[in-house]
């Protein structure tokens, strides 16, 4: 998707299109060049905002595609209909076709704002182009939800098994505003009203080889383990960008993928996977999509 990196901006009517390939930096970049007084509820690391309580979620600001189908059939919103529709926005684009791009509505932003991050405001804003990434690791990513606070005395001990566990970090992302105005069921992404707040556990090495991920892999998940008391339940719930094969995967070609989908479809999208199943039955019912997490197609009737 590289070459498809296409941004056309339309300060008047406050929406543009942007092709999958783009970078998030390279539209900041564009949006920058036509106003100063809109910006786009995206992120500042991949898909994780600043805006996100002001504005909801950037799926929550998509109002249409373009998508390549099963069929090779290139679609807008009004070809695809909207139960397709819903289903790329937020349920994992890649189970359905290949999505080639994005209109989005665009924000009023204040003109000035200050900010804690690495860079002053004396850097040139081409910086946002650069597709070069920061740092190249080893890494692994997992998440929760929190819905009910958690206890002084339980956090100094998360802290204690934090410090004992290794090179393991904690990123807690408050949910919230903007957030609780969605219902649930409006977009595939279900962790809304009643979630104070995200954990992602992330860690990241630079050494190779087989005995390093052991080390480091075996760390995140006792630290992952030890929060089970703490976090959603029934079901345990996690962020789909951050995938976590560790919560399951489908098997290629398996005669039972909807059981194996159904474990990690429901942590990610909750009570939204069956819909999402019958979306992904109905416009590729030969399951030519897959990945270890995809969304499965419903079951065949004997």
């Amino acid at each position: 998707m590289f070459n498809f990196r296409s941004i056309e901006i339309d300060a008047a009517a406050k929406s543009g299109w942007v092709q999958a390939g783009a970078t998030l930096g390279e539209l900041y970049y564009r949006i920058w060049q036509k106003s100063n007084v809109l910006g786009f509820p995206a992120g500042i690391c991949p898909t994780y905002g600043n805006l996100l309580r002001k504005y909801g979620l950037s799926t929550d600001n998509v109002v249409d595609a373009q998508i390549v189908d099963v069929n090779g059939k290139l679609l807008d919103r009004a070809s695809m209909g909207e139960d397709l529709f819903w289903a790329i926005r937020g349920g994992g684009g890649a189970s359905f076709g290949v999505i080639i791009a994005y209109k989005i509505v665009l924000v009023p932003v204040p003109e000035t704002v200050t900010v804690f991050r690495g860079l002053d405001n004396e850097t040139n804003p081409a910086v946002l182009l650069s597709r070069q990434p920061e740092s190249v690791n080893f890494g692994k990513r997992k998440s929760d939800y929190v819905q009910t606070p958690i206890p002084k005395a339980s956090l100094e001990w998360i802290w204690k098994k934090m410090i004992e566990s290794g090179k393991t970090g904690f990123v807690f992302n408050p949910y919230g505003g903007a957030m609780d105005e969605v219902p649930a069921t409006e977009t595939p992404f279900p962790h809304r009203a009643g979630n104070l707040y995200k954990i992602q556990y992330s860690i990241s090495w630079k050494e190779a080889g087989v005995e390093a991920e052991k080390k480091y892999l075996g760390q995140i998940r006792r630290i992952y383990s030890y929060m089970t008391p703490f976090v959603s339940k029934n079901p345990r719930s996690a962020y789909l960008n951050y995938r976590d094969l560790d919560i399951g995967i489908v098997q290629p070609a398996s005669k039972n993928s909807f059981d194996e989908g159904k474990v990690y479809g429901g942590k990610y999208f909750n009570g939204n996977f069956e819909r999402l199943v019958k979306v992904k039955t109905a416009v590729d019912p030969h399951n030519f999509f897959w990945n270890e997490q995809s969304i499965p197609v419903l079951p065949s009737k004997a």
